[in-house]
């Protein structure tokens, strides 16, 4: 019988993944260690994610090079895309239909209130009253969406 059994014990170590893998055969060979994990800096949020301009919307969003969908979708290359179009993410059926295309007057206004702009969407965020502080960050998600 040549059966394989892998016990793993892995420690995250300053956001560094470390594994130790022993594999022992029923006739107590050792085998190989199995491919290394992804290590757990590979799946850290792009830089601009962590902007403080960006903080209302880093609960639910990534922004930058090598973002994520999460909670909600990515905002790289959100400029002149089609409201409900990423490939991949869930969205309602209201922000499919809604017809909008992201620019900033449309960011903007969806931004003050979602619901109010797209009446049904999944974006539980109440909206940004403060104008000037949701014109910095219409500009942010541009700038930092465009790999800029």
């Amino acid at each position: 019988m040549n059966r394989l059994v892998w016990f793993g014990l892995a420690a995250a170590l300053g956001g560094v993944a470390v594994g130790t893998f022993i594999a022992l055969r029923s006739v107590g060979e050792v085998a190989p260690p199995p491919p290394p994990a992804q290590a757990v800096a590979d799946i850290r949020p792009p830089d601009a994610t962590f902007d403080p301009v960006f903080e209302p919307c880093a609960h639910c969003h990534q922004i930058g090079r090598g973002a994520r969908s999460a909670t909600g979708p990515i905002l790289q290359g959100l400029a002149g895309r089609k409201a409900g179009t990423l490939q991949g993410y869930p969205f309602s059926p209201a922000m499919r239909a809604s017809g909008l295309t992201w620019d900033a007057a449309t960011l903007d206004r969806f931004i003050a209130a979602p619901q109010a702009v797209v009446p049904g969407t999944r974006m539980i965020y109440p909206g940004m009253e403060d104008a000037d502080r949701r014109k910095a960050l219409v500009e942010f998600i541009l700038k930092a969406g465009s790999g800029s």
